[in-house]
């Protein structure tokens, strides 16, 4: 390899390191502080970099929180995707949906204490609008979702279900409810597949 090529992949490495470092210090400090409290300056000591090195990867509090979510949702959905691949591939009976809701439990189960922080300390309007824009983008992009739908017919059927989801595992998180995570996942799947109807005990008229 030449000098040039080792000298990228040295720069790519200190890239990844310092928006690896301002994540981390970020999550450090939603764990005491709500995000009012969070500046640039602030963000920028903890993570032991200057405040342009911030304004270069996120230039903004708003605009690491993306990132955050951005990279929350692709985890996500690449769990979806290859649990969905690998229970197909074994005969195994998964839906896209039922896979999705299990990756969510997994994620939830594994990041429960920084997920709650954030429910405290991060408005849930703008939490959920941050979580939403990718979530939506790469559900579409990702083919998840039926071809037959218009666009304009789409976004706000995603927008009602992903309110919905997001506003029942933030109750979970913050309730201190002592229903097991995997029954109210068990729940919102159903949910998700059959509506409130049969919750109610009414059934299909035709």
């Amino acid at each position: 390899m030449s000098q040039e090529g080792r000298g990228v992949r040295r720069v790519d490495r200190r890239v990844r390191r310092s928006r690896r470092a301002i994540i981390e210090a970020f999550e450090r400090l939603i764990m005491e502080e709500p995000l009012e409290r969070i500046t640039v300056s602030r963000l920028a000591r903890e993570a032991d970099v200057d405040r342009k090195t911030v304004y270069q990867h996120f230039g903004s509090i708003d605009g690491l929180l993306d990132a955050i979510a951005e990279e929350t949702v692709s985890e996500l959905l690449d769990k979806v995707e290859d649990a969905t691949r690998e229970r197909v591939e074994s005969g195994g009976d998964v839906t896209t949906l039922r896979a999705f809701f299990g990756a969510l439990a997994d994620h939830l189960s594994e990041n429960v204490v920084l997920d709650q922080r954030y429910c405290e300390h991060v408005p849930a309007d703008l939490l959920l609008a941050h979580l939403a824009r990718p979530l939506i983008r790469q559900i579409v992009d990702r083919g998840f979702v039926s071809g037959e739908l218009a666009a304009g017919e789409l976004e706000p059927l995603l927008v009602f279900e992903l309110g919905g989801l997001f506003a029942l595992y933030r109750w979970w998180l913050l309730s201190g409810s002592a229903v097991p995570l995997p029954e109210l996942t068990a729940r919102a799947c159903l949910l998700a597949e059959r509506g409130v109807a049969p919750l109610l005990g009414e059934r299909d008229a035709t």
